[in-house]
């Protein structure tokens, strides 16, 4: 591609941007889960000989308010919101993620129910082998969900560059019939069960106001919202799981006048193949009354996400833009809403 050529020319200035944050020098591990769609080969699309795996998921810091909430820690690896919880017999870390479809299982220590042939789609490409396991009941103390199909795959190359024993990935299927709560200055996330019209079953605490709220639609599982760059409207997809942001290479140049380089990076995903992209800053970002300042921002190719879910996302919003803001994300409604910052 010329024109990325010509872009790679001016991308190796700044040098120590990189040194600058949590990344190892010249390689920035952006763990980009949202893309991650299952497709079975033809050759087994008809294979439902999976066995049922009854467990129990539980997340020993939670702090139970009432029947209907529950209030969950975490930390941050890098810049990836980590929980503490336990699957089968199985506990320890796991990250939150809003871009993953399903459960996630580590197969460093969880034992598929069947070996099916199994691709995973993934930001940089394809994702290894993919194996199924069934989760029959979840039950997060008192809140309960049914019937789950976890994925089980090798997540070792994360454990390795991020330095943590990572036992899974909850994703879209855990949380879908909940409001969720991510507060990340205080770092707790709250669970709230929902009615069938999308209303919390208990009130929410008076100190939770909202200060904005967006519509957002749903792509298969992938938050969706549309933003707008230099007055030039696009759709971003909101995703815990990615550590940056990320721009598509073919925004148009009114964006891409937007974007300022500061150098060319390596990115991984769920697979462990590696793209080169380049790192910059993004400024002229409007989505509701939200306008925040320039932002970190990969420019890459979102072509195998847009394949994969024959979709037309232009952008990722990640940890970037979330770092500093309490959010309360209801799938029933297909409502994002900010909240006011402080509480007590």
């Amino acid at each position: 591609d010329h024109w990325m050529n010509a872009v790679y020319s001016i991308a190796d200035s700044f040098a120590g941007w990189v040194e600058r944050h949590v990344f190892t020098p010249g390689l920035i591990l952006v763990t980009l889960f949202f893309s991650y769609i299952f497709l079975p080969l033809l050759a087994n699309a008809g294979d439902t000989n999976t066995k049922d795996y009854s467990a129990s998921i539980c997340f020993p810091q939670a702090i139970v308010s009432n029947i209907n909430t529950v209030h969950i820690p975490f930390t941050l690896t890098g810049r990836l919101i980590t929980i503490e919880a336990q699957v089968g017999d199985v506990g320890g870390n796991f990250f939150f993620d809003t871009g993953s479809e399903r459960l996630i299982l580590n197969r460093s220590y969880y034992d598929p129910d069947v070996s099916a042939a199994i691709a995973g789609m993934g930001a940089s490409g394809l994702v290894d082998e993919v194996e199924s396991k069934r989760v029959d009941s979840i039950f997060i103390d008192h809140l309960s969900i049914e019937d789950l199909l976890a994925h089980v795959i090798d997540l070792s190359h994360i454990e390795q560059k991020k330095n943590i024993q990572l036992r899974g990935i909850l994703g879209y299927n855990v949380f879908r019939d909940f409001e969720i709560l991510v507060d990340y200055p205080a770092r707790i996330i709250t669970l709230s069960r929902l009615d069938n019209s999308g209303q919390p079953l208990e009130n929410r605490q008076v100190w939770e106001q909202k200060s904005d709220s967006i519509h957002f639609y749903l792509d298969h599982h992938l938050i969706v919202l549309r933003a707008e760059v230099a007055g030039k409207k696009l759709r971003f997809m909101l995703d815990t799981g990615a550590e940056l942001n990320l721009l598509d290479r073919l925004v148009g140049r009114r964006v891409l006048r937007q974007f300022k380089i500061l150098r060319r990076v390596n990115m991984s995903g769920v697979g462990k193949r590696e793209v080169e992209v380049l790192a910059g800053l993004l400024s002229g970002f409007k989505c509701g009354a939200q306008e925040p300042e320039e932002m970190h921002t990969l420019l890459t190719s979102l072509d195998n996400l847009n394949e994969s879910f024959r979709s037309s996302i232009q952008g990722v919003l990640g940890y970037e833009f979330l770092y500093d803001k309490r959010i309360l994300i209801n799938y029933k409604k297909e409502k994002l809403y900010f909240l006011l910052p402080n509480r007590p």
